[in-house]
């Protein structure tokens, strides 16, 4: 049966910004033909897909391309067809569980991995596919996907992963905390735009049950672990694939950190970008076909580790940042190392705040705040004077007399004593001008369970890496509150959290210091 994909919900709700665009539209173009087919996949599902095919004789270099949550076979039509204009065969298909797919939604299960070897294999048997130059890519789902199959497949030369995952499980929670709301919108747009398996049906609705249980948290663990790139990295280094991975540094659903732990994992050839926005920001404008660095990144990894016809991405360096706000000049690094700065040290007064009362601070929108900033340049703000004192400890740094370039990951620690046995703090980190508007920089939840009240716990935070220049004049503050829309948290009641010595938050700089 073909599902139609309600897309008015998925855009707004997963901002992938795909368009469906008519077969017509692409069947004229004079370098390529298009075609809809169905393709069988093992266990007798059958894959919506868009076959584009050059006119010219072959063989051509293959391209598959792995549509998003949500999404269906059209969803990668302008990188489809700008990839079919430069020679290769492109295979676009929508997973299992969405579009005109059949199957249910396994979230990277085994089926879904299998169902890219499938396709592949489809290609060579029905196309004028080359089977030494095959290449894979796709945006967060499909990323994924795409990431995770190139351990099991050894054709695959090269990916391209796009807002994607490496650690699904560090990706659903940080210290206890879990990310709720940008749970709840996935799991929503993929009850309203797929047929969720039982299983994920069944994790998913343990994941959002408000005070999860231990045995349930183990339960997520062990069905996130073989559906994580890391737990495949032996396998993707085995098979050598070429991998390109494009993050946005303040990704709501998939944080950063991940892609710089699976960078320094592989060894076959790799290449790492980070830009300003949120999740699926940088590749957006590229899917409706307006001018975009990212995919023009993919298609020259592409031509270089898949059709070999192009090399030039090779002899740059591997890691290249844009800072924040705005869209800076790009950066580019030999290795990590190069790109972070070195920690100063903040040391940060006694402090004292009222538990379970919320603030003006918190992080956003999942999808759609830093999504705004990618396109405006500014991120969300706060009138830090509004923040209340009571229910929130601030710490402000003297006004800078010169810029600060912070690169790298900021980490924190609080000597916090709380008196209720759960709770959860939430650590925000601005950049505030001379007027108290202070511009989110960073952020990080971390919770405590079974403590014993009155006593002195030791919180080590280590927020997501980023690249961010306060300027001369502003300063930075630090605000600790206990509750966030974005997470669900385990403050339950109202008490007190003291913060005292030793505590401290270390920012790694670059350049000049003032």
């Amino acid at each position: 049966m073909i599902r139609r994909v309600k897309w008015g919900a998925c855009l707004a709700v997963v901002l992938l910004l795909a368009p469906v665009a008519p077969a017509t539209a692409l069947a004229t173009t004079d370098g390529f033909t298009t075609r809809f087919t169905t393709v069988p996949a093992a266990d007798g599902i059958g894959l919506g897909a868009m076959v584009l095919e050059p006119r010219d004789p072959g063989p051509h270099p293959v391209a598959v391309l792995i549509s998003a949550w949500g999404g269906g076979a059209t969803q990668n039509v302008i990188p489809a067809k700008n990839l079919a204009d430069r020679g290769y065969v492109v295979v676009a298909y929508g997973t299992r569980g969405f579009g005109e797919s059949g199957g249910e939604v396994e979230v990277a299960g085994p089926p879904d991995i299998a169902d890219v070897s499938t396709v592949i294999d489809w290609a060579l048997a029905n196309t004028d596919a080359d089977p030494a130059r095959i290449g894979v890519g796709g945006v967060s789902y499909g990323a994924g996907i795409g990431l995770i199959a190139s351990g099991a497949d050894a054709r695959i030369k090269a990916v391209a992963s796009l807002s994607g995952w490496a650690d699904l499980a560090g990706s659903l929670s940080q210290n206890e905390t879990r990310h709720g709301l940008a749970g709840l919108v996935l799991y929503l747009s993929g009850k309203a735009n797929g047929t969720l398996s039982a299983e994920t049906e069944a994790m998913l609705t343990k994941f959002l049950t408000p005070h999860i249980s231990d045995a349930d948290s183990a339960a997520i663990i062990e069905w996130s672990k073989p559906r994580s790139a890391s737990a495949h990295l032996a396998a993707i280094n085995a098979n050598r694939p070429a991998v390109l991975t494009i993050q946005t540094w303040s990704e709501t659903v998939f944080p950063p950190d991940q892609m710089v732990a699976l960078y320094h994992g592989l060894t076959g050839a790799k290449r790492m970008e980070f830009l300003p926005g949120d999740h699926a920001s940088a590749e957006s404008g590229g899917l409706l076909g307006l001018p975009s660095e990212t995919w023009n990144s993919v298609y020259r990894w592409f031509d270089a580790h898949v059709a070999g016809t192009d090399d030039t991405i090779t002899r740059e360096h591997p890691i290249l940042t844009r800072a924040r706000p705005g869209m800076q000049q790009p950066e580019s690094f030999p290795d990590w190392t190069a790109a972070v700065g070195r920690p100063s040290r903040w040391e940060l007064a006694a402090a004292e705040l009222t538990t379970g009362r919320d603030t003006p601070a918190n992080g956003g929108l999942p999808l759609a705040t830093y999504s705004l900033e990618a396109l405006s340049g500014e991120p969300p703000t706060v009138f830090l004077p509004l923040v209340s004192r009571r229910d929130a400890a601030v710490w402000q740094q003297a006004p800078r007399t010169t810029p600060m370039a912070i690169r790298g990951a900021m980490t924190a620690r609080f000597t916090a004593t709380p008196s209720t046995p759960t709770g959860t703090v939430v650590a925000y980190v601005y950049d505030v001008d001379q007027f108290g508007v202070g511009r989110l920089i960073n952020y990080l939840p971390y919770s405590w369970k079974n403590a014993e009240p009155g006593r002195p716990l030791r919180m080590d935070l280590t927020f997501a890496p980023t690249a961010y220049t306060v300027p001369a004049g502003h300063r930075v503050a630090l605000v600790a509150d206990t509750k966030d829309p974005l997470f669900l948290d385990w403050t339950t009641e109202e008490g007190r959290l003291a913060f005292s010595a030793p505590s401290w938050l270390d920012i790694p700089t670059k350049g000049t210091q003032g």
